[in-house]
């Protein structure tokens, strides 16, 4: 046989590798949501989309599908699962435009007394300090996705684990959200998430793709529902 048709179908045996894995994975992950109360609402999307463009400060430009959409009862009302889509575009030097998928999944949800939490919206980007190569890969996402102007990090305990903040205008993450809340956002990063956005009375919390354990991250969740 050729080398060639070889290395074809290699890559075609990869492919469907990585499609069986990711289903599998994916029939995973809606096993352990049901185990934990979750419960289809697919009709919901197109309302949570404009829920989460709302909290996130996504351009209107920007490509944004929410796909796999769960809700279970929590707290002042529900909590929603799903998977995010989005294609972020941007200009590069030469005049055109690059965009890049990205995927992952993410909870959204109503807080109890927002007022005690934060004072304008905010977005923290945080990662376990030393974790180099995600936070390189953190920032690269930063640099296509986040437009608003970035909010100085205190030097506390926890600031390692804040990557980094934004928020509508800019000045200190201390003159939006209180210490203490801060400590508990950051202990995010040791649960599976990245991003976390607040304003509008709600939460999000978007956790890295290749992060499973859902058990820890609703185990997380529930401090603040």
């Amino acid at each position: 046989m050729e080398p060639g048709v070889l290395a074809l179908l290699g890559i075609f045996a990869l492919a469907a590798v990585s499609a069986l894995w990711n289903f599998a994975y994916g029939r995973s992950i809606e096993r352990r949501l049901a185990k934990q109360g979750f419960e289809r609402c697919d009709a919901e999307a197109p309302s949570l989309e404009g829920a989460w463009r709302a909290l996130t400060g996504s351009d209107a430009s920007q490509e944004l599908r929410l796909v796999h959409c769960r809700r279970r009862a929590s707290g002042r009302g529900m909590l929603y699962h799903f998977t995010v889509r989005e294609r972020p575009v941007r200009e590069r030097s030469n005049g055109e435009t690059a965009s890049t998928d990205t995927s992952y999944p993410a909870y959204l949800f109503d807080v109890r007394n927002p007022d005690s939490l934060y004072r304008g919206a905010v977005t923290l980007h945080v990662l376990p300090p030393g974790s180099k190569v995600l936070r390189k890969v953190l920032a690269g996402v930063i640099d296509l996705g986040e437009s608003r102007p970035s909010l100085e990090v205190g030097t506390y305990p926890w600031s390692a684990s804040i990557v980094a903040a934004h928020g509508n205008t800019a000045g200190k993450l201390d003159d939006l959200v209180p210490q203490a809340v801060q400590e508990k956002l950051a202990r995010a990063a040791a649960h599976g998430f990245f991003i976390i956005h607040l304003g509008k009375g709600k939460a999000a919390f978007a956790a890295l793709s290749n992060h499973r354990d859902v058990d820890l991250q609703l185990a997380y969740l529930a401090e603040w529902l």
